[in-house]
């Protein structure tokens, strides 16, 4: 949208447009009317360029009419004079034609989109096909199939131990070989264990200058760069683990890959040694709690039979038994004698209180041999010892060892029980690494694909470019 605005100065009035945001077709419009603008300049220039070729062929015909112009005679010099003049006049007329053109420039542009086309496409896709072509060195693969098998299910469940340890447990080892080979351990490995230093492989001179590393690359940076020549894959299915190794010779290759094998075996060797190790420690620390408690019962009623000087504890309490009973049969024959002698002879007669005193003595022993069996109403572990032995007590407390001593027992058992089943395990080998797919020496070297890596590239190429066109365009075509 456009005002015209009326200016007053000491010169003549001038309208002067003010521009303002117009609306999208104003825009449009004026988008439009640029690009015509354009065409016409282009138009324009190719007008003042033939123009000018034309007028330089005139110019040079008439300098071919000069030089016969004294030569001939009279009547050909009038015609030769006639032609001269029309050449000039058609000379004068173009370089009237080109006068209004003459601040514009005449130049011979060559396409943008040629040249992008040129540097973005087919300069960068002649390297990388000259490259795979002269340059990149042949790679070769070697192919190794492993799985780490063993046991689906350990015998220590049947003792409830199953838990502690796991019942399966080779998925989760398989995963842990395939981040092994792939990391900086494993190279570690290979150099402490085997001798050898893998970077060495991918130092020599056969190799090209792109994937050539320096002997003594630092070990981190050289990670990356072997799990860019490995390739590790699990499947879960069958749990068999696929590997590939690149290297640029076939000898190389396969001595890459068979060391790479040994560490791996060793690593699952060891994880198998320290499950066995830990099965038999957990073993045995429960039987020796098992031993301990069993132990400390024994001891209890050792040092019970000791202090009491008997074998079997409870034979005493059948002879406190039988001595009360004959205590309490000698009490009632003195009372029977008493009584009958009473109704002979006075109470204060001799023989009368003989018996009387007997009697005393009688009831004084019984009351004794009851203490030492305790009251019945008593609690046993309220019953005193006194100084004599309290037969209750003692009987209690030996029962309460005899309990506890049958189910230490019980425990020691089944502890020694799960330890023997612990070193069975330990003899065998619950987890083992088994290659059924061993790497061989390849013939041939499968990389790089020279004819489809330059296809692909140049496709790469050309989908940058278009994307990069359509871009400038987009840009260009909403400029405002």
């Amino acid at each position: 949208m456009t005002v015209l605005e009326t200016t007053r100065t000491g010169e003549p009035e001038v309208n002067e447009p003010i521009k303002f945001p117009g609306t999208k077709d104003e825009r449009r419009e004026e988008r439009l009317r640029r690009r015509l603008e354009r065409k016409n300049s282009a138009e324009t220039d190719s007008t003042a360029e033939a123009l000018s070729v034309r007028a330089f062929q005139n110019r040079k015909r008439a300098q071919e009419t000069e030089a016969p112009q004294e030569e001939t005679p009279v009547g050909r010099g009038r015609g030769l004079r006639r032609k001269k003049q029309r050449a000039e006049a058609e000379a004068a007329e173009a370089a009237a034609a080109i006068a209004p053109l003459a601040p514009m420039k005449i130049t011979n542009r060559l396409s943008w989109t040629a040249v992008s086309f040129l540097l973005m496409v087919l300069i960068p896709a002649a390297i990388c096909g000259f490259y795979y072509t002269f340059i990149a060195s042949p790679q070769y693969q070697v192919e190794t199939q492993f799985s780490v098998r063993g046991s689906s299910q350990s015998s220590m469940s049947s003792f409830g131990l199953s838990g502690l340890f796991g019942s399966s447990v080779q998925s989760g080892d398989s995963y842990i070989v395939a981040s092994y080979v792939q990391s900086l351990q494993l190279i570690r490995d290979v150099q402490s264990q085997l001798g050898i230093d893998l970077r060495k492989y991918y130092s020599r001179d056969n190799v090209d200058w792109l994937y050539r590393i320096e002997p003594n690359m630092p070990l981190e940076k050289f990670t990356e760069y072997w799990r860019d020549m490995t390739e590790v894959s699990f499947n879960s299915t069958t749990g068999n683990t696929t590997l590939y190794i690149y290297a640029f010779s076939a000898d190389d290759t396969k001595a890459i890959a068979d060391a790479v094998l040994k560490v791996s075996e060793k690593l699952v060797n060891d994880l198998s040694e320290k499950n066995r190790q830990q099965m038999t420690i957990m073993a045995s620390k429960q039987v020796d709690r098992a031993e301990d408690r069993l132990r400390k019962v024994r001891e209890g009623i050792r040092e019970l039979r000791t202090k009491e000087k008997t074998i079997d504890i409870s034979t005493i309490s059948a002879t406190e038994t039988q001595l009360t009973q004959s205590l309490e049969n000698q009490l009632q024959n003195l009372k029977t004698r008493r009584s009958a002698l009473l109704q002979s002879v006075s109470a204060d007669s001799p023989s009368a209180r003989m018996l009387h005193k007997q009697i005393t003595a009688a009831e004084e022993a019984l009351a004794s041999q009851k203490d030492k069996l305790g009251d019945p109403t008593v609690d046993a572990k309220h019953a005193k010892p006194g100084d004599d032995r309290n037969v209750a007590e003692i009987l209690n407390k030996f029962e309460e060892l005899t309990v506890e001593q049958g189910f230490a027992t019980q425990a020691y058992t089944t502890a020694l029980a799960a330890f023997e089943t612990a070193l069975a395990e330990a003899q065998k080998q619950e987890r083992y690494f088994a290659t059924f797919i061993a790497p061989t020496r390849p013939e041939i070297a499968l990389y790089p694909m020279r004819l489809l890596d330059t296809f692909i590239a140049l496709l790469v190429f050309l989908a940058v470019w278009m994307l990069s066109q359509f871009l400038y365009r987009s840009f260009r075509d909403h400029a405002i």
